[in-house]
């Protein structure tokens, strides 16, 4: 059985590559994305799944590319930032031969973390020159995550039993953490809420485009689900990273004077209050029955629970404590290494290469150092330095304000809250990196360059179709037979 886990990304490129296009062909790759924890857990974190993600994304585009060469179309879209994004490619490229780098075969290796999601960006904006593209994409994931979500909350309800009887995978995952959290299809304990941080605004954004209201009983599912997955697996860092993008999606929508906006606000509110009496009322004493049942588990699972974990966003001294000393940290990095560490020094690389990293003593000295840091900017130092932490930076901003320009200035609904959601989507994932690293891992990765991607297409559509008729040129007018 394991053996033939190990065809699923075969199994889903070739799906892809069957679609009817593009869009549809996207849609299975982040399908695949949603259920690649779960694989990695049952494979036992074997190479060929640990990489699945790439595997499907790589086969796709290569088949791509091999068809357009033979059609004769080998140019790639003019995106925007074209030029910062080859710089960059062409540093990371290069830090392969640092002499801080372990191996060649470690460098190569730490491109998965930076390199292999970037072609998303180009399909993203292919795609999108249909205007219903992005309504397509977020109406299938919801739905799909809706099943996800409800096999979360079976789980969290179960309690651990079920889980761990899968193998030990799961039970070494489990024992660092503090509180009974369910996996869904992820590989992490509570990993679920990360695709909530995406499928909540999703929902709002598809209520406030005007092809559905929060009245469709589909789009109120998907806000019921996203918001019990936050507050039964304890991720409070991306609860609050969902309501940055839900805020400044909406606040952007007021400005325009949409109050289909503060009718969605209000909405949320009684949603979320209702969701939280469910959990707190429902979910959580039958949780409590089935961990006091359970065997084998450690007793503080029974003593806490993810619930009171959230209460504490109610506290003061949890914003205050929390992600102290970022600036001391990145200064250390910039100044003890401004060309990088040597790639592969954090991230999946890490984990799985830890061996190869430490085999010298200068190895051993960076990765204690420096082989850990929950701080974006500091891992892109450590990783990149100075050279390519600006260049990511700025690009990674240079579109969210291309996102907000189409958020201020599309004619129409749709692209208007599709820009906004996007916005919303670059900030929190910039305030996230304070304290994590979601531009350095999947999933929120994938679905950063394939969102501002179509967003950034969504924008030149818009533009070119306000673009004025260019005036005839006077001499290639006709003469009169008078002059």
């Amino acid at each position: 059985m394991r053996y033939l886990i190990l065809l699923a990304p075969f199994v889903a490129a070739l799906i892809a590559l069957r679609m009817r296009d593009r869009l549809t062909a996207m849609l299975v790759f982040f399908v695949y994305l949603s259920v690649e924890g779960f694989l990695k857990l049952v494979a036992n974190y074997h190479p060929v799944i640990h990489i699945g993600v790439d595997i499907v994304l790589w086969i796709v585009v290569a088949a791509w590319v091999a068809v357009a060469l033979l059609q004769r179309r080998s140019r790639l879209p003019h995106v925007p930032f074209f030029m910062l994004l080859a710089f960059h490619v062409v540093w990371v490229v290069l830090l392969v031969f640092s002499p801080y780098t372990a191996s060649l075969f470690v460098g190569v290796a730490s491109w998965k973390v930076h390199l292999s999601m970037i072609p998303l960006y180009f399909i993203g904006y292919l795609v999108a020159a249909d205007q219903d593209a992005p309504r397509r994409f977020m109406r299938v994931l919801t739905i799909f995550w809706c099943g996800a979500f409800a096999i979360t909350v079976l789980q969290y309800v179960g309690g651990p039993g079920g889980l761990l009887d899968l193998g030990q995978p799961y039970m070494s995952r489990l024992a660092h953490f503090h509180e009974w959290r369910p996996f869904g299809t992820t590989a992490l304990p509570g990993g679920e809420a990360v695709f909530a941080l995406v499928a909540l605004p999703f929902a709002l954004c598809l209520a406030l485009r005007g092809d559905y209201s929060m009245r469709n009983p589909w789009i109120i599912v998907t806000l019921v689900g996203s918001l019990v997955v936050f507050f039964i697996s304890g991720g409070r860092q991306v609860f609050l990273g969902s309501l940055i993008v839900v805020l400044t999606m909406l606040g952007l929508q007021l400005l325009r004077g949409r109050g289909r906006a503060a009718a969605t606000l209000v909405a949320l509110v009684v949603v979320g209050g209702s969701s939280w009496l469910v959990v707190r009322e429902y979910l959580l004493p039958e949780a409590q029955q089935a961990l006091e049942e359970a065997t084998g588990i450690p007793d503080i699972w029974r003593e806490r629970s993810t619930v009171e974990r959230f209460e504490t966003l109610l506290e003061a001294s949890t914003y205050a404590e929390a992600r102290r000393g970022g600036f001391g940290m990145i200064w250390d990095r910039a100044t003890a290494f401004p060309f990088g560490a040597g790639l592969g020094r954090t991230g999946s690389a890490a984990s799985a290469l830890g061996e190869q990293l430490t085999q010298d003593r200068l190895g051993r000295m960076i990765q204690e150092r420096y082989g850990f840091q929950d701080n974006f900017f500091a891992a892109m130092l450590v990783e990149t330095g100075i050279p390519g932490t600006v260049l990511l930076t700025t690009i990674v901003v240079g579109l969210g304000f291309l996102a907000l320009r189409l958020a201020r200035r599309a004619p129409n609904p749709q692209d208007s809250a599709f820009g906004a959601m996007v916005t919303g989507y670059v900030m929190a994932i910039l305030v996230m990196s304070w304290g994590s690293q979601p531009l350095l891992a999947n999933p929120t990765l994938p679905f950063f360059w394939f969102l501002v991607g179509m967003a950034s297409r969504r924008l030149h559509v818009m533009e070119a179709e306000a673009a004025p008729e260019p005036a005839p040129r006077s001499d290639l007018l006709p003469v009169s037979a008078h002059d």
